[in-house]
């Protein structure tokens, strides 16, 4: 973290005087945005022409032109936070022939690494490099959190970012921003065209646009009609819903955003513009709810993307970018530790994916296809999307490598196929359970016939004919989707599915349970993984959504709400949970020694605590103290041997499949970790920790266990010891008497799995070296 009056620490450069936008320049504080990140060129079903956003990389590129600049100006900075990459994707020819290029991407920063009062310059090789930076969060202390940032490339390949005192900004003249009368003042426009019924449908960007400038309306936030994403001297970014019509006549249940991101020189020419086509069957009160069949084209200048013969899902949406004048071949690489290190993310352990998954994961999917998310998530299983991060997301947090980057980005779009997006028509964002209290899937048969007018008021409107999809979403087992591509991408359309997710997984459960507005998990969410993965998106959701969203009060209050209510259920009284396991009636339902609803499936509970330790990493209220309760139970399971090597819990058996915790269904809590031990695992009594006849004991004809080797495929990636790594890497680093020490015994296992291509539950304490 950056010590501002450390002067040993401070160097003065010289800045090319270019605006710096936030923190006081324009589009600062919480303008927002959207897009949607790279796409490769489309699978055979599609057709796309010129401005696809896939190229290959050509390593001896050494810079391509920019912006020219004024003089530089003298100006402070302090050290570096971070470093980002610049990688050309084209060949020295085509980016010679470039017009001038801007990258734009997302930057997470740590608590006080840019401290209120501040901004943020990019320095390369001691020069300043003109970069806009759109505000979108900050910490609790003022600090800087997320930004936007477009850096205007001029031959850098490496920049270093800085923190500076605002008023920097202003040692030069500065450039106008990118106004959308200069994108009007163009002949630029986008067209969506949509072929179905038998009539075709057309959607303009230019008119929708137009419409806004006649109005002068199109403010960061509160209004559903346009918003500012980015505003700057090197781009502005508007997002515009748009009619879909042919004549008087609009297209039965769909609606259509444009994304349109306009890239200048500083002095009022565009040079490019991005243009994320977004078309949605989602609104939450539609009148028909029902799948729609159409064959759809965009066209952006030359560019064109066309594809025959889509079902879209019902509460589901699809996207796609292009260019005016092609997308600029360069791909951002940003500090894969310094992410990890902001506590946006979990720390992982270091980690180098094999060139043979690189070279062979998915660029891009289809629209209303899987791609590589679970068909059906409630398989039973292990499938690539669980864990606190996918197989696809937490191979490019390791890595940072442009190939997982795309993978990732092209499965949180094919997570967008599934029927979870619900948009509320009267705000035009997803819809808050705080406005409408009764709302229900879960429970919508009550509802639908309920006499209560609550209940009909909030009622989802059924559908009739054409419902079914061949993708099912369930809560208990979904990913993290859209979260880190929003913070990395800075595209809109990745916060908004991100919120969509966070949204869905409240207005999914029964009304009652859930406690209507107030978003009760206990109940609500009766698995305890469902619990889990919740309380992630909704934290996730807190945590990124820009503070001047009218969004994040609403999942701050959630999730604040949410971990109040764990404390006061299990940690205030603990009385009657001596083990420190959530015990709700959807918790214990395994059978074990002919007992019915006895068992807690321990990985359960470990994933749990890692969802709550991710949010008291992104310093939700109360969940440090709630993760502080529920590591006893991992610290337990692993440490309980050391005073009792024969009849305490032996650390092999952590990772077990199901736990008994109380004699019958309705008695009470075991008292400990030994009593858990020896109910569960009577054949295991009276051996010693670690044994060979434990291990001998463990052992059957499909498995010959060794000494070191846990229970449920130790050598796994994604078996129960592995579950079991993300809870105890929390319970580590929560504090508790006898977290690193239990980590200790756990790391120093024989039989481990090879994380390196599959690296889901690869995560690691932050306090153990």
């Amino acid at each position: 973290m950056m010590k501002w009056l450390d002067l040993k620490r401070m160097c003065v450069v010289l800045v090319l005087s270019a605006v710096v936008a936030g923190c006081g320049g324009g589009g600062g504080g919480g303008s927002s945005s959207n897009g949607s990140g790279q796409t490769a060129s489309a699978a055979p079903s599609d057709s796309i022409e010129n401005g696809d956003d896939s190229a290959e990389p050509d390593p001896s590129d050494d810079g391509v032109t920019g912006p020219d600049v004024p003089a530089p100006v003298p100006v402070q900075v302090g050290e570096s936070i971070t470093t980002v990459s610049l990688n050309s994707m084209a060949s020295m020819k085509a980016r010679r022939a470039a017009s001038p290029t801007s990258a734009t991407f997302g930057q997470i920063f740590a608590e006080g690494d840019v401290p209120e009062g501040h901004t943020v310059v990019a320095l390369s090789d001691g020069e300043r490099v003109p970069m806009q930076v759109d505000v979108k969060a900050r910490w609790a202390d003022g600090s800087l959190r997320h930004a936007v940032m477009t850096v205007a490339v001029d031959g850098a390949s490496r920049l270093t970012l800085h923190a500076a005192k605002s008023e920097s900004e202003n040692v030069s003249a500065r450039s106008s921003s990118v106004t959308l009368s200069d994108l009007l003042g163009t002949a630029f426009d986008a067209r969506l065209t949509i072929r179905m019924g038998g009539k075709s449908y057309q959607a303009s960007a230019r008119d929708a646009l137009s419409n806004i400038a006649q109005t002068g309306v199109c403010p960061a936030w509160g209004t559903r009609d346009c918003r500012q994403w980015l505003q700057g001297p090197l781009v502005s970014e508007w997002i515009v819903p748009a009619a879909l019509s042919a004549g008087s006549r609009s297209a039965a249940g769909l609606q259509v955003y444009f994304h349109v991101r306009a890239y200048g020189d500083g002095n009022g020419t565009i040079e490019n513009v991005r243009v994320d086509t977004v078309i949605e069957n989602a609104l939450a009160y539609a009148a028909d709810p029902a799948n729609r069949r159409y064959e759809a084209t965009i066209e952006v200048g030359d560019s064109k993307y066309s594809t025959d013969g889509i079902v879209h899902y019902r509460q589901a949406r699809w996207h796609r970018v292009l260019w005016t004048n092609g997308a600029p071949a360069l791909f951002v690489t940003q500090n894969m530790e310094y992410l990890q290190s902001s506590h946006a993310i979990s720390n992982y352990a270091n980690l180098t994916p094999s060139e043979s998954l690189l070279n062979g994961v998915r660029q891009q999917v289809s629209p209303m296809s899987h791609g590589d998310q679970t068909q059906t998530m409630g398989n039973t299983g292990a499938q690539p999307a669980i864990g606190p991060l996918p197989r696809w997301t937490s191979t490019y947090v390791v890595s940072g490598d442009r190939r997982a980057y795309n993978w990732m980005l092209a499965n949180d779009d094919a997570a967008s196929s599934y029927s979870i997006h619900y948009r509320d028509e009267a705000t035009g964002r997803p819809l808050k359970i705080t406005d409408h209290p009764y709302v229900t899937i879960a429970g919508y048969r009550h509802a639908s016939s309920a006499s209560n007018a609550d209940y009909r008021r909030d009622l989802l409107p059924a559908c009739t004919s054409d419902c079914d999809s061949k993708l099912s979403f369930d809560i208990a087992h979904h990913p993290s989707i859209g979260y880190v591509a929003y913070l990395v991408s800075g595209d809109y359309y990745f916060l908004e599915e991100m919120q969509f997710v966070a949204s869905y997984v409240e207005l999914w459960g029964n009304a009652k349970y859930r406690d209507f507005q107030n978003g009760r998990l206990i109940g609500a969410q009766g698995q305890m993984r469902g619990q889990a993965w919740a309380l992630r998106s909704i934290s996730d959701a807190a945590f990124a959504t820009p503070d001047d969203d009218p969004m994040k009060a609403y999942f701050v209050d959630q999730i604040n709400s949410i971990v109040s209510d764990y404390l006061a259920t299990y940690v205030d009284d603990d009385s009657s949970n001596p083990l420190h396991v959530i015990d709700d009636y959807g918790v214990v339902i395994y059978p074990l020694n002919g007992q019915a609803r006895v068992g807690v499936g321990p990985w359960q509970a470990d994933f749990f605590l890692w969802a709550v330790g991710h949010a008291a990493e992104q310093q939700v209220s109360g969940a440090r103290e709630l993760q502080h309760w529920l590591a006893k139970f991992q610290t337990g399971r692993m440490l309980g041997w050391k005073d009792e090597p024969k009849e305490g819990f032996c650390w092999l058996q952590a990772s077990a499949y199901a736990l008994q915790i109380r004699a019958s269904q309705n008695a009470p809590m075991f008292k400990d970790m030994r009593t858990v031990y020896r109910q569960s695992l009577p054949q295991l009594r009276g051996l010693k920790c670690n044994g060979q006849p434990m291990v001998n004991a463990m052992s059957t004809s499909a498995r010959n266990f060794q000494v070191g080797e846990m229970q449920g495929y130790a050598d796994s990636p994604t078996g129960f010891p592995s579950n079991l790594q993300i809870g105890l890497a929390m319970a580590t680093d929560s504090g508790i008497e006898g977290g690193a020490e239990a980590w200790k015994v756990f790391d120093t296992r024989t039989v481990k799995p090879n994380y390196r291509d599959y690296p889901n539950f690869a995560v690691v304490p932050r306090s153990v070296r």
